[in-house]
């Protein structure tokens, strides 16, 4: 019975070990199940995120990237690029313009595909038009070369290009995916406002020169004047005129400055004849009395800056190579070899070739029944050619003395439906004046330069 006993006690002490053991063995796995519970949640969270995360570095890993990436290297790409032929970073090309070279001409020495060189070339004619470019000017051309060149598209695509037209402009054009995008870039100056006046003693020109005012200007003042005075015949002792005058230099140029007449006053036998330089548009501007009337017509009165009639349009007068009397048909003005020679009037050149007693001749058609002559010239402008449309005031040749000539001198013709004209005799009509939307601007602009002419005029 003891034995017993002993053997019951031991094996309840062993049930309340197990059971205990039990008990914390439990409390055990609760704490592990609870704990999880806890993290569990947090960790699928950071696994969303990061998946989330992730998702945009895989997008950018693929094709697109590259797409991205030639989008940098090249502001201007080409409307639908192909996949399988990615572009490299654009590659610059610096051209210099020749003697008779435009633009057209240049873009034709790169191996662009026919219908890339048919898009630039529409823009460029559009923007630019075919006029041979000045010599020695520079041209940046800006290329995706493609890695994989095909047969069909080639092997370079012209992304932009710019032109330093010339000391005050500068034109680029740029592709994107509408199309070929031009912009029109005035160059930085500096600006400086005179002042300048003279009392006339002789001629306009020679007074001028003596009071100390540039001969660019005095060639300005006449072109202003020249539909309203005969600056030959009517200007005299006594008479006077003030200028004011703007002054426009780039640092860094070794060209000379840019001059051009503000507003103008000349006195000519007791009549006062006003001048303002107004801009209806920003860079496109003219000449207008004080009523607002334009003084410009639609060609220039003379094809020289100003300067003195050696001969003038006559029936009859002894020529000084045949010794005999006849018929002048044009008028001489007197010049120094090689001085410029100005289309007096828009239109295109018909013959630009040596003909005869006329030496080295260029004809010009007008829109009008007009035609005009230019002869005894020592050369021709660059670019000069038949078939070339030409502006009014374009450089078209320089002035010599070929053909039956005596001297340097430049014999200017004009013709109206086939017959002669005096040149000297034909009043063009004005152009238009200011528009009644613009007045109030203008007559603003006309007081802010009126009070800055000279109150006096030198004796």
């Amino acid at each position: 019975m003891g034995r017993l006993r002993n053997l019951y006690r031991i094996a309840e002490s062993r049930s309340g070990n197990i059971t205990l053991t039990r008990f914390f063995n439990t409390l055990a796995w609760l704490s592990v199940f609870v704990l999880a519970l806890t993290f569990k949640p947090k960790e699928a969270e950071a696994v969303r995120q990061k998946t989330i995360q992730k998702q945009p570095a895989k997008a950018k890993s693929g094709a697109p990237s590259r797409s991205r990436k030639a989008l940098k290297a090249s502001p201007a790409p080409e409307a639908a690029p192909e996949p399988d032929e990615p572009l490299e970073p654009r590659e610059h090309v610096t051209y210099r313009t020749r003697p008779g070279e435009n633009l057209i001409n240049v873009l034709n020495r790169f191996q662009l595909s026919k219908g890339e060189k048919l898009t630039w070339t529409r823009s460029i004619k559009r923007d630019l038009s075919t006029r041979p470019l000045p010599p020695g000017r520079e041209i940046h051309f800006f290329f995706g070369r493609r890695k994989a060149p095909s047969q069909r598209s080639g092997n370079l695509s012209l992304k932009a290009l710019e032109l330093d037209y010339d000391d005050a402009w500068t034109f680029t054009w740029e592709k994107d995916p509408k199309g070929i995008l031009f912009q029109k870039r005035e160059k930085p100056y500096d600006v400086e406002v005179h002042t300048a006046s003279a009392v006339i003693d002789s001629t306009l020109y020679d007074s001028g020169q003596r009071a100390g005012i540039q001969p660019a200007l005095l060639s300005q003042l006449a072109d202003i004047f020249a539909w309203d005075v005969n600056l030959e015949r009517d200007i005299g002792y006594g008479d006077s005129f003030k200028i004011v005058y703007e002054k426009r230099s780039r640092r860094g140029q070794e060209t000379a400055p840019s001059l051009r007449i503000l507003a103008a006053e000349l006195i000519n036998a007791g009549r006062k004849l006003t001048a303002i330089y107004f801009e209806r548009q920003k860079g496109i501007g003219g000449y207008f009395n004080e009523e607002g009337r334009s003084l410009a017509r639609a060609f220039l009165r003379f094809p020289l800056e100003f300067t003195s009639i050696t001969s003038h349009f006559t029936g009859s007068r002894f020529h000084p190579v045949l010794r005999i009397n006849a018929p002048h048909t044009g008028v001489d003005f007197a010049a120094r070899r090689g001085t410029p020679v100005r289309a007096v009037g828009d239109g295109v050149v018909t013959a630009a070739k040596r003909n005869g007693a006329y030496g080295k001749l260029v004809e010009i058609r007008h829109e009008s029944a007009y035609t005009t002559r230019y002869a005894h010239l020592d050369r021709f402008a660059y670019g000069i050619r038949d078939g070339v449309t030409v502006r009014k005031g374009d450089i078209i040749g320089y002035v010599g003395s070929t053909g039956r000539s005596t001297g340097p001198h430049l014999h200017f013709e004009l013709y109206k439906d086939g017959q002669y004209v005096d040149p000297l005799s034909v009043d063009f009509p004005a152009d238009d004046a200011i528009e009644p939307a613009l007045q109030r601007r203008f007559e603003q602009h006309k007081q802010l330069l009126l009070v800055q002419l000279p109150s006096d005029t030198p004796s």
